[in-house]
């Protein structure tokens, strides 16, 4: 989503106001940390079966790792209830080459809510997460994730659609 946002400026002319116009990304997603020893195929396997989600691997998020200048790739999964216009995505947040936010520290995995209707509550989605045995923690990331966060999730709404749909 994006909001139009107006300032003004000061000018040096009095008679002449001049505004400047801004868009600025503001992201719809619920952010839910986990941290877990699990690998991400393993987690998946058992959000799956806790959960009941249908979590899919798709194409790797290729972004800029935190305080790196090359992108690499990030595994992420996917998942969606299209009748209730809930989508569910696990991105990995450390990998061998980086990591994606460096706050939390040691944050493994990110669970991305997209929840246009209301539908889910994030806080039973967090218990759930919490009675899976390997969970260390979870929580609710409300502006932890830093300046970046916008920034990520823009452009994680562009990988994903250039991600033809499945037949």
């Amino acid at each position: 989503m994006y909001w139009l946002i107006a300032t003004n400026a000061a000018a040096t002319d009095k008679m002449t106001k001049k505004r400047k116009l801004s868009l600025e990304y503001v992201p719809e997603y619920t952010a839910i940390g986990i941290f877990t020893p699990r690998k991400d195929y393993r987690f998946c396997w058992l959000l799956n079966q806790k959960l009941n989600l249908d979590f899919k691997r798709i194409p790797d998020f290729w972004q800029k790792p935190y305080n790196q200048d090359d992108p690499i790739p990030f595994p992420i999964y996917f998942d969606e209830t299209p009748e209730l216009l809930l989508q569910y995505f696990l991105i990995v947040n450390k990998t061998p080459a980086g990591i994606l936010f460096d706050k939390p520290n040691n944050l493994d995995l990110l669970f991305l809510l997209k929840n246009q209707s209301g539908q889910a509550d994030p806080e039973e989605i967090i218990k759930s997460i919490k009675r899976i045995s390997v969970v260390q923690a979870a929580y609710l990331l409300d502006g932890k994730l830093g300046k970046r966060a916008a920034n990520i999730f823009y452009d994680l709404e562009m990988h994903i659609g250039s991600i033809p749909q499945a037949p």
